[in-house]
């Protein structure tokens, strides 16, 4: 009977051991950090600065926007007569930056635009390139422009032929050389965002209207419908490097709708694809967007749904993507229609060319599998020896 409790002992023992090797790191290992493993604690003067801040700036977008296109209209005029494409531009800075600016600008707008096919429509797009750093004359009393944060003048009742896009680029002017004129290219086709939507297929039917103002423009954000940006998984901030392991503390992060997809769930693609498309408030659309693509990246609904309606133009084709626009049906059935398919199961495609799935649910990893059937199985060898040793006696 000791012996076969000093097995017993030797056997758990060992197990422990095993478990401890595996699973525990090293005295004076250096731990790994991850993304946001330390996040910067604000206090709350901070964060009530920040919010008076973001309250300042809105209200100064309010009124600079519609002055803008006032001042715009002139160019617009005259490039509707003479059936010019692409959109109108205008820097605010001072008389002697102007010039500087406008040389670099000007051909790489025009390239993108060339790219993007906006032509003479409708809708009239104008751009108004901000370079300065503070919009106020008192600079030190006033909070500086948001660089990363273009802002939108969508057509209204009293101009319903223009939209305006203004990109404030005060960072382009902080080097002698500026910023190289692929990362200028992006910048300028992320900064055109839902206006170069308007300016290819016109204004949209009223409740695709209603559903992208409700969310924001968060699915048309991005045109890129002239060229395919595939994703890899080691491009996505959600994995490691090694495109194999999940950072969980970043997806979980994210709305449940967006998780679901990621999972494969084709019901919560669906729901992350027409929230707000059901929706009744009563109230009157915003005028202007201003976008903040950091509070909106961390909060929405569908990952990477800045680019969803480009890589639906470029699935469906500009037909059947204008039939959808202008559709006076509901959202998810001229969606479906154009698509040919379901929302739910097409996004759900859509989201796998992008990241791979995300396993949801209790899932052993597979050394923990490994180890425990090693463990196991000695377990048994030792119960079978000394099961074998009793019958010898």
């Amino acid at each position: 009977m000791a012996r076969e409790l000093r097995w017993w002992l030797a056997a758990v023992l060992l197990a422990c051991g095993a478990v401890a090797v595996a699973y525990l790191p090293p005295r004076g290992a250096e731990q790994q950090p991850g993304l946001g493993d330390a996040p910067i604690r604000q206090t709350p003067a901070r964060l009530r600065a920040q919010g008076l801040a973001a309250q300042w700036r809105a209200a100064n977008l309010a009124l600079r926007l519609p002055e803008y296109r006032q001042r715009l209209q002139p160019e617009l005029l005259r490039r509707r007569e003479r059936d010019e494409p692409g959109p109108a531009l205008l820097i605010e800075s001072s008389e002697s930056l102007v010039p500087l600016v406008r040389e670099r600008v000007r051909p790489v707008l025009d390239e993108v635009s060339r790219q993007l096919g906006l032509g003479v429509t409708k809708v009239s797009v104008g751009l108004v390139v901000d370079p300065r750093r503070h919009v106020s004359a008192k600079a030190a009393a006033t909070p500086s422009q948001d660089f990363a944060s273009p802002a939108y003048l969508f057509p209204d009742s009293s101009d319903r032929t223009t939209c305006v896009a203004l990109i404030p680029a005060w960072q382009w002017t902080r080097t002698p050389a500026g910023m190289a004129p692929a990362t200028m290219e992006y910048w300028l086709r992320t900064g055109l965002g839902p206006c170069a939507f308007y300016a290819v297929y016109g204004a949209p039917g009223r409740g695709v209207r209603e559903w992208l103002a409700r969310r924001g423009y968060d699915l048309a954000r991005v045109p890129l419908w002239d060229r395919d940006r595939a994703e890899r998984p080691q491009d996505s901030f959600l994995m490691y490097q090694d495109g194999t392991r999940w950072w969980w503390r970043g997806v979980y992060q994210f709305p449940v709708t967006a998780i679901g997809c990621l999972a494969g769930r084709t019901t919560s693609c669906r729901a992350a694809v027409l929230a707000g498309a059901d929706e009744w408030t009563g109230d009157s659309l915003p005028r202007f967007l201003d976008s903040d693509p950091r509070a909106w990246w961390r909060g929405q609904r569908l990952l990477f749904s800045d680019r969803y309606l480009a890589d639906v133009v470029r699935e469906v084709g500009h037909d059947r993507f204008l039939r959808f626009w202008s559709s006076t049906e509901p959202v998810d059935t001229a969606l479906a229609t154009a698509l040919k398919t379901p929302v739910g199961e097409w996004t759900e495609r859509w989201q796998r060319r992008l990241v791979p799935r995300l396993p949801l649910g209790p899932a052993a990893p597979l050394s923990a599998t490994l180890l425990g059937l090693l463990l196991g199985g000695g377990a048994v060898m030792v119960i079978a020896l000394g099961a074998t040793r009793r019958q010898v006696g």
